[in-house]
């Protein structure tokens, strides 16, 4: 029983034909390069996202520290030295520099009521915004003062 075994290569075929071939076809590899691409951008846009809310927060936070400065520095003049303003005035005691932002401040007297009065601080500043358009933020912070203190 002896028995010959004949085996068959790939390269070999019936009737002339081109074998199988193994590997990716060019529409699978360009379906696969668009899933990439999607996921890039993806990721891409959760990135722009973030940036833009750090940018966002450290604007805000430097906001509040430079409003805050302006209120205690109010807080530590004596109620008579507080002269009324006309409208919101340019804060020239600046302690604190902070390139980009406008602060200005504004004095009523007898405001809520008669021997009171009320320190308004406005701190301002420029974001950009969607394709390099500028948007101007504004935030104020109020406090009164008494007489006696």
């Amino acid at each position: 029983m002896n028995e010959k075994r004949h085996t068959v290569s790939l390269s070999e075929t019936a009737a002339g034909c081109l074998p199988r071939q193994q590997g990716f076809t060019l529409i699978e590899l360009l379906v696969a390069l668009v899933l990439l691409m999607i996921g890039f951008l993806a990721v891409f846009s959760v990135l722009w996202g973030s940036a833009a809310s750090g940018r966002f927060s450290r604007d805000m936070t430097t906001a509040a520290s430079l409003g805050q400065d302006m209120l205690e520095r109010a807080k530590t003049l004596s109620y008579g030295s507080l002269p009324a303003t006309t409208g919101f005035v340019s804060y020239t005691a600046a302690s604190v520099s902070a390139k980009g932002f406008t602060r200005e401040w504004q004095i009523m007297n007898d405001f809520p009521e008669a021997g009171l009065k009320t320190v308004k601080a406005r701190v301002s500043w420029n974001n950009i915004v969607g394709s390099g358009g500028i948007k101007t933020s504004t935030r104020t912070f109020t406090m009164t003062k008494r007489p006696e203190y």
